[in-house]
């Protein structure tokens, strides 16, 4: 992670920028990228030289040939004059990264280039951005990467679309699970910078680097032909482009296709590996939506048409990994069941990967899954596992923490088929698909990570068919302090009113999470006898006959929350409880005399806690009294 002074220089150029006349905050990243991309370049020159005088061979590929030494940033920097770094920079350097990467503007490089613009106004602005630059040690690899993200973390219009940056930690995870091929055709659909496909690309360098390099053919083919990336934002296009050239890999299919509304017929079955953070949260209209697209699922809800791209990309036997929001997983309209069908009927969805809330911010907190799938025949069982610890702190700081989930769950991901493999109920285990048709094609984690099992011997009968579901009538906010009627809200104490909506015994459970976006907790649920209020974010179980026994149900419940209430929660960012789903929950009702002995050994607890109160109540007044008479009249005394 970069540290505090980087972060505060990081600031100070942003500020520069702004203050010098560049308040647009994509065209600061783009002016800084290329700023980057041509010290970069310098960097990589001084790697070939070393290299050749260390074996006395001239220097192979050179960036620069000795005609254009003065466009080195190692030259410009140190020039003194900011007209003269400013001409040189503008009318030579520059031009010269637009010719970069292939031969008379062959290259999709070239391409998106060709539209570039050096925008800095005044040689002090880029004399002054170029001194801040080169102050910042980035000699460390990672650094460079901790610097992109946090300067793309600064632009203010992220977010918007639901084009949220993948950490690349979390890039690295999907790419190492896959576990990239030489012989792999890799795309990502809604590219940006290309992290996926830069990470892929040096997932192939670090293993399978004999094989790419092995003659001219195989070095052209991962060059030209690996690595496919669609997006139609012009300045993600230049820097992605940038990012790949950077990373070794010289021309790559970096297109510029609006995914979701053109049509496929040329790249349809063309891929056999798909990587990719596609944006969500956003809505199209029919009209802008591909037609092959729609034919598979009717919605204007763009993670859902992506998923049914990311199918539509891959070849026969190809397989995907995609982050994809939790509304995904669980939300219950037709297109949503209509699309996960289609993942479990249709193709071998091989695993769930559920991911901490906090995993996007500062931009987002905000549930999401990976969803590994391969399109061939059917699914037979599918992988859940439970991301708790990402490596990360859950604030928009990112402070990195130890225990990382992420370690063990790669070392599963390759034992999970071998005889080691040994589930753990509560974090990882396989799901047959009968149990997945069971639950009506709901791939929420939390329903089967939850690590509960029915009684068998007792029988069960269905919440709704024993209580009535009443949702609250008060807003929270309308709680007063000397109210007249318990008033029940999501917190663990009991305000008043004054009013009353139910007079019953009833239990009362919330609706929405409290531990807020992102994340399904439910801090307590109550139990209230007579006049109560409720609040709108609450929904309370009324009993429909006298023979239901409530007070059993309410320790049920209060002891089984996070296993059978919590799993039923649903939402990417506002999650919340729906009522019908509460009612359709099976609840084991033992026979009576069970039940009184349950209850019993509360009562007789709850009894000698109440009598130790009063004990202790009597004990503090004593306490109090023999203060007030400390040492007696031997002491003094205070004369009447």
């Amino acid at each position: 992670m970069i540290t505090g002074t980087i972060k505060s220089q990081v600031d100070q150029i942003w500020n520069a920028f702004w203050s010098g006349g560049i308040s647009n905050p994509m065209e600061v990243i783009e002016q800084m990228t290329y700023l980057l991309f041509i010290k970069r370049l310098d960097e990589m020159q001084t790697v070939k030289e070393k290299k050749a005088h260390r074996i006395k061979q001239p220097v192979e590929n050179p960036i620069f040939n000795s005609r254009q030494q003065k466009l080195r940033w190692s030259h410009f920097k140190d020039l003194g004059d900011p007209g003269l770094l400013y001409h040189i920079v503008s009318e030579e350097v520059f031009p010269f990264i637009k010719r970069l990467g292939g031969h008379g503007g062959e290259s999709t490089y070239a391409a998106h280039m060709k539209d570039a613009r050096f925008t800095i106004p005044t040689p002090a602005l880029l004399a002054k951005v170029v001194d801040m630059l080169d102050a910042i040690p980035m000699d460390d690899r990672d650094t460079k990467g901790d610097l992109y993200e946090y300067m793309l973390g600064k632009i203010a219009s992220a977010g918007q679309n639901g084009q949220f940056r993948t950490p690349r930690h979390i890039i690295k995870l999907m790419v190492d699970m896959m576990a990239p091929k030489p012989p792999d055709t890799i795309c990502d659909p809604a590219c940006g910078t290309a992290g996926f496909l830069v990470a892929a690309s040096e997932y192939l360098n670090a293993h399978h680097s004999d094989e790419i390099y092995a003659d001219k053919k195989s070095t052209k083919r991962f060059n030209h032909d690996t690595f496919h990336g669609f997006d139609f934002d012009s300045t993600m296009l230049r820097i992605g482009s940038m990012n790949m050239l950077l990373h070794g890999v010289e021309d790559p299919a970096i297109e510029n296709r609006d995914s979701l509304s053109e049509g496929h017929a040329n790249v349809e079955g063309q891929f056999s590996l798909v990587l990719a953070n596609p944006p969500f949260s956003g809505s199209l209209d029919y009209e802008s939506c591909a037609a092959d697209l729609l034919s598979v699922v009717r919605t204007r809800k763009t993670e859902l048409l992506f998923v049914a791209l990311v199918e539509r990309l891959l070849k026969q036997g190809g397989s995907a990994a995609v982050v994809v929001p939790a509304g995904v997983l669980e939300s219950d309209s037709n297109a949503h069941q209509t699309i996960r069908k289609r993942l479990v009927e249709n193709n071998r969805l091989i695993a769930v990967i559920a991911l901490p809330h906090w995993v996007f911010k500062p931009y987002a907190s905000v549930a999401t899954c990976i969803l590994v799938f391969q399109k061939v025949a059917t699914t037979d069982q599918v992988w859940f596992f439970r991301v708790e610890n990402d490596g990360f702190s859950d604030g928009a700081s990112k402070v990195e923490v130890e225990g990382s989930d992420l370690p063990g769950l790669l070392k599963l991901w390759s034992e999970r088929l071998t005889k080691d493999y040994v589930s753990k109920e509560t974090k990882h285990r396989f799901v047959s698909v009968k149990e997945i048709r069971d639950s009506n094609y709901d791939l929420c984690h939390r329903v089967y990570l939850s690590g509960y099992r029915y009684p068998r011997k007792i029988k069960t009968e269905r919440l709704g068919d024993l209580f009535n579901l009443v949702r609250g009538e008060t807003p929270a906010a309308g709680a007063v302090e000397n109210g007249d009627f318990p008033f029940v809200t999501t917190s663990a104490e009991v305000k008043r009113a004054d009013r009353w909506q139910i007079d019953s015994k009833a239990i009362v459970i919330p609706l929405v999470s409290s531990t807020g976006h992102g994340h399904a907790s439910i801090k307590q649920i109550h139990y209230i006898q007579g006049k109560a209020a409720l609040a709108t974010i609450c929904v309370a179980l009324v009993p429909k006959t006298d023979d239901v026994d409530t007070e059993f149900v309410y320790y049920y419940l209060r002891r089984f929350k996070d296993q059978l209430l919590v799993p039923l929660m649903r939402g990417s960012a506002n999650v919340s409880l729906n009522p019908d789903r509460l009612a359709d929950l099976m609840l084991p009702i033992p026979d009576t005399y069970e039940r009184e002995k349950f209850k019993a050994g509360l009562r007789d607890l709850k009894n000698e806690v109440e009598a130790l109160e009063v004990a202790l109540k009597e004990k503090l007044e004593d306490l109090n009294a023999a203060r007030d008479a400390f040492g007696g009249r031997s002491l003094g005394f205070v004369a009447q």
